[in-house]
């Protein structure tokens, strides 16, 4: 009887424990949807002899925001003007624009958009320290002219946004957020997309891997390249191809405007004039060239490294003025055609016709 008595117990226990359940079971579902599901982690392929990407704890790589990304990129719904990243980030361009922006006091030219997860800084005067903000310069007026009652509204009757948001960032509802937050979790899914936009594919890449050999011709403006001959690796050396540093490289003795540089940042004199040293890679396509868009072939670039530097100009580099280059680099006409046809072996053709880079609309 005792040992019956005690089965009955358990059972009776075990009801209650199973009736308590489905009742907080049926409570969840009254005070609203469960919590979303973690992300799924994304993982971003580190190409051979690069450095490892700096990617912070509070935005990680994951499949959801990189898909999310990649819409907001291609998609003009953060805008009333019509305008998207791609408007000005154009794939045949390296995600560059092959043409540039006027602005008060001058002109700048748009930077591609390549290997940005191994930059320390950003835009052509380091205006921006870190990656996952610089989507938030893209609702300013001049680039995207955006209504937030708006942008919320076309968000929340979309069709796939929704859940894209709550599946990315565990966002249930786009209109409880600020319009800053808002901004922030746009940015933080397009640099997760901007992240996968790696290049490493080039004949050069291909050469360093031992896969291939440069022609005759390459090989000699390779030399030039990476040499005193030319002096161009002090500013673009490394496998990234450039040092993602500032310089005055003699492009001018006044500044003004815009061509002030990294001196509007700063507010250090000693910073007049110095832009950031882009990356060479796919240079062929991201034409015009300086931070102004002031020349528009690379035959135009070799030539004024080679007899056009203004070595007057007020905090100009010291490698432009090395004692060899006080009367220009004196290349002749087939070293300076040789070094442009090392510069188009940076061409990286599958770079710029992933199917993950390309409109997924």
């Amino acid at each position: 009887m005792y040992s019956h008595y005690t089965n009955m117990k358990h059972i009776c226990l075990l009801s209650c424990i199973i009736l308590y359940l489905v009742s907080c079971s049926h409570e969840d579902q009254d005070n609203g949807p469960a919590s979303p599901p973690a992300p799924t982690r994304g993982e971003l392929a580190v190409p051979p002899g690069f450095p490892q990407p700096y990617i912070p704890v509070f935005n990680p790589q994951t499949v959801e925001g990189i898909q999310l990304g990649h819409m907001l990129y291609y998609d003009s719904i953060l805008s009333t003007n019509g305008l998207r990243c791609a408007s000005c980030h154009i794939s045949s361009a390296s995600f560059s624009s092959p043409v540039f922006f006027p602005l008060a006091g001058g002109q700048i030219s748009v930077p591609p958009h390549v290997n940005l997860a191994w930059n320390p800084d950003y835009n052509w005067e380091g205006s921006a320290s870190m990656l996952d903000h610089v989507a938030l310069g893209d609702f300013e007026p001049e680039f995207f002219n955006t209504n937030m009652a708006l942008l919320v509204q076309k968000l929340k009757q979309h069709p796939e946004y929704p859940e894209l948001f709550y599946k990315a960032f565990g966002i249930i509802d786009v209109s409880k957020l600020s319009y800053d937050d808002l901004k922030l979790k746009i940015s933080y899914a397009l640099t997760q997309y901007l992240r996968t936009m790696v290049s490493a594919n080039s004949r050069f890449d291909k050469f360093v891997n031992h896969q291939i050999n440069l022609t005759n011709e390459e090989f000699d403006g390779f030399l030039t390249y990476s040499t005193e001959r030319g002096d161009c690796f002090h500013c673009h050396g490394t496998i990234l191809l450039t040092n993602n540093t500032y310089h005055n490289n003699g492009l001018d003795t006044l500044f003004t405007g815009f061509n002030r540089g990294r001196y509007l940042v700063t507010g250090d004199l000693h910073d007049m004039g110095k832009f950031s040293a882009p990356t060479l890679r796919n240079v062929e396509l991201t034409a015009p060239y300086m931070h102004d868009g002031r020349f528009s072939t690379l035959e135009e670039v070799v030539e004024f490294y080679n007899s056009g530097v203004h070595l007057n100009s007020p905090n100009i580099d010291p490698i432009m003025t090395k004692p060899a280059k006080l009367t220009g680099l004196n290349l002749t006409e087939q070293q300076k055609t040789n070094l442009v046809l090392f510069l188009k072996a940076l061409t990286d053709t599958t770079f710029i016709n992933n199917p993950s880079f390309l409109d997924p609309f």
